[in-house]
């Protein structure tokens, strides 16, 4: 896969993918180019086997102000250009929910709009003391373009008609306290803190981790019949697995277990 890009930074280290968005001077703010970019390397990564976990941050003083208000206003056909952008920016959510890796978001700045519904489509999100988030869409006259349903099926309806109908901003402790987020740390702790988690699903069976992210998110549709049936198959399926092999023998023996994602 390329690895050069207009819009962000991509990187592999040790089965572990960092995707930096690269827009700072529009603080990481979604073009249509960025839209492109980004879903081209998770459709990717979600195909490669040999990745474990994937991490999402931003350059400079932002983690994702949203879409690109500047963009938006110089573009000629309004409603076309933020039909392009939001199906831009859902793919992108669409991969990162759908792929069976876990990717964090290490939110270093600001997560507004659609950078707070990038953030809310990750498994584990870190933020810094000083990162603000809000939805944004409100405040420049714009119906929501996405995040509605992430927000809402974690905080709840009053508490979303809050956030979206009114612009509020809210800081990373309020978000810990709402359960959406999962760690505030310094900024000077985020990588630190972003590697523990990496390293963990570095060591971890990559299978039954994707198996269990898929049942998270099936679990939030499913009927409880539908869903207990969905886990007893999915169960049965990675105990056919090289790595419940691996995990069960390593449990017997008293030792640390080598899983190899087969």
């Amino acid at each position: 896969m390329d690895n050069k890009f207009e819009t962000l930074n991509f990187d592999i280290k040790d089965n572990v993918s960092y995707i930096t968005l690269n827009r700072p001077n529009r603080l990481n703010s979604f073009d249509i180019k960025l839209g492109q970019e980004l879903y081209y390397v998770l459709k990717h990564l979600k195909q490669n086997k040999d990745i474990k976990a994937i991490i999402l941050k931003g350059k400079g003083k932002g983690f994702c102000a949203g879409g690109d208000v500047k963009e938006m206003f110089e573009s000629k056909d309004k409603s076309k250009f933020l039909e392009d952008l939001t199906k831009a920016i859902h793919k992108c959510v669409i991969e990162i929910r759908t792929m069976e890796k876990p990717v964090i978001a290490a939110v270093n700045g600001h997560a507004f709009g659609a950078g707070l519904s990038l953030a809310l489509a990750c498994d584990i999100i870190v933020a810094v003391k000083d990162a603000k988030f809000g939805t944004g869409f409100i405040g420049i006259g714009l119906a929501p373009g996405c995040g509605t349903q992430l927000l809402t099926k974690q905080i709840g309806y009053q508490r979303a008609c809050e956030f979206f109908l009114t612009s509020k901003i809210f800081t990373p402790e309020s978000a810990l306290e709402l359960g959406i987020i999962n760690r505030v740390v310094e900024a000077d702790e985020l990588d630190r803190v972003v590697e523990e988690y990496a390293s963990k699903f570095r060591t971890l069976a990559p299978i039954a981790v994707g198996k269990a992210k898929m049942l998270i998110n099936k679990s939030m549709e499913n009927d409880m019949i539908t869903h207990l049936d969905l886990e007893s198959k999915t169960a049965a399926v990675s105990a056919g697995s090289e790595d419940f092999e691996e995990g069960v023998t390593a449990f017997v023996e008293k030792r640390k277990p080598n899983f190899k994602g087969k």
